[in-house]
């Protein structure tokens, strides 16, 4: 009898660190470092946090640019790899990972794909998202940018991966993003014996499914789909828990490319991850994991072994209490600040503020739900010019670029009204803001704006 490969997945044989050790043993590894002498090389964690202070990333863009020529800058050794966020107007961002940062990744993602494997008793075929390969092979110095999929699980559970996708892993090294769903969807259609789909975003999954016909029927033995489900995704998630009442929706935990944040517990709850230090802002006031209020809302500061320390992400969180393990499960709120995010784009409002500069008048970027695109409304008719010149400057932020690649998100959609600024005013007014406090803003999120302009007079 074949043997089921799935039995060779196994957790990272590594004990979760005690509360405290796993800061206490980063701080040891890289006290020799630039960045944290100059911060008196704490090794505690009442000295951390009262010598190194809160950081954005601007305040560490030079020390991760000296990553590609020299030694010992944020860490103890070089970067393994790099890779690129979504950025602001000045371009996006550069995240550095180093080995150590990679064995915490899977040390956190392991033992959830592992649990989840065993609880659900999953025997047959599993689609992992493996995206094309969009971007151009690119070197900073002599370090890459990117990874590829497998390097973060290791390979181990990579060549577990290989054995039980619906997909083969071939499919990352596809460069065109059509012959990427054709390819993807053949295989995704004929795996009659799929029974876990793990993706991130939701409309990653949807727009799969719109060239897969009648897929529940394809899939009879679907017994789990992991993505997101809180914050934007929350629409979606459902949408996919329709179209799939067999099988259990699992939202997927908060991992971005800065780090792991949560991942689902046993009980398919999204837990704090052990491995790596986390604070958490409330105002001015910052908390541990274990102070943290059920029902309150903090902004996430992040240490990880890839060199960010007391690093303010900007992502809201919300506690919603403890698990069995005594771990903070946090839902994701969403972005801090002026930021829209449909599909992960995170579109954040000094890009879109740079994008729309070349416009002349009144112009805002408005988010279409409904559509999963956006919506120039502007007061003057741009020239196709005009409008090829926002576009080239909203996909400067990967993950808009990469979400309009693949169809996530429509084409930008021109919605021309003469007098948008009186209709814009009149809102701000209507909601009790004072004349003398309104300010001019390229990015609106809250999802009333659109149809009040829909609805006004053309």
């Amino acid at each position: 009898m074949r043997q089921n490969p799935w039995t060779l997945l196994k957790a990272p044989a590594v004990t979760p660190p005690a509360n405290g050790a796993w800061l206490t043993k980063t701080l040891a590894r890289n006290a020799n470092c630039a960045y944290l002498c100059r911060h008196g090389s704490p090794r505690t964690l009442a000295a951390f946090r009262s010598q190194v202070p809160l950081c954005r990333y601007e305040d560490i863009e030079p020390e991760i640019h000296r990553l590609a020529h020299e030694e010992d800058v944020l860490f103890i050794g070089r970067p393994v790899a790099f890779e690129r966020t979504g950025g602001s107007s000045r371009g996006p961002k550069l995240i550095p990972y180093t080995h150590e940062g990679l064995l915490d990744f899977q040390r956190n993602i392991l033992p959830w794909l592992a649990s989840t494997v065993a609880r659900h008793q999953i025997t047959g075929q599993a689609y992992f998202s493996i995206s094309p390969a969009t971007r151009a092979p690119e070197c900073i110095g002599d370090i890459p940018v990117g990874l590829p999929d497998g390097a973060y699980l290791g390979e181990a559970a990579g060549r577990v991966l290989a054995q039980c996708s619906a997909v083969p892993l071939a499919a990352g090294t596809i460069t065109d993003v059509e012959a990427w769903l054709r390819f993807t969807t053949q295989h995704l259609g004929a795996a009659h014996d799929l029974e876990l789909i793990s993706v991130w975003s939701p409309t990653f999954l949807l727009r799969l499914l719109e060239r897969i016909p009648d897929a529940p029927a394809r899939w009879p033995r679907l017994k789990l789909i992991s993505c997101w489900a809180d914050g934007p995704s929350r629409r979606y998630a459902e949408e996919i828990r329709r179209l799939f009442p067999q099988a259990q929706l699992q939202p997927k935990g908060l991992l971005s490319t800065e780090g792991c944040v949560t991942a689902p517990d046993k009980t398919d709850r999204p837990a704090l991850v052990p491995h790596g230090f986390y604070e958490f802002a409330q105002g001015e006031a910052l908390f541990l994991a274990d102070e943290l209020f059920p029902g309150a809302s903090y902004e996430l500061i992040l240490t990880t072994a890839s060199g960010l320390y007391r690093y303010r992400t900007g992502d809201q969180v919300r506690c919603e209490g403890h698990n069995a393990q005594g771990r903070p499960v946090l839902a994701f709120v969403g972005r801090d600040g002026l930021t829209s995010d449909l599909v992960g784009e995170k579109l954040n409002e000094p890009l879109v503020q740079h994008s729309l500069e070349v416009l002349p008048g009144f112009a805002l970027l408005l988010p279409d739900h409904q559509h999963s695109g956006y919506v120039l409304v502007c007061d003057q008719a741009p020239s196709d010019a005009q409008l090829r010149l926002v576009e080239e400057r909203l996909v400067a932020n990967p993950q808009y670029a990469y979400a309009r690649a693949l169809g996530q998100l429509a084409p930008l959609r021109v919605l021309r009204r003469p007098h948008a600024a009186e209709v814009h005013e009149r809102a701000l007014l209507a909601r009790g803001t004072r004349l003398g406090d309104l300010k001019p803003v390229s990015l609106r999120t809250e999802p009333f704006w659109l149809p009040l302009f829909e609805e006004s007079p053309p």
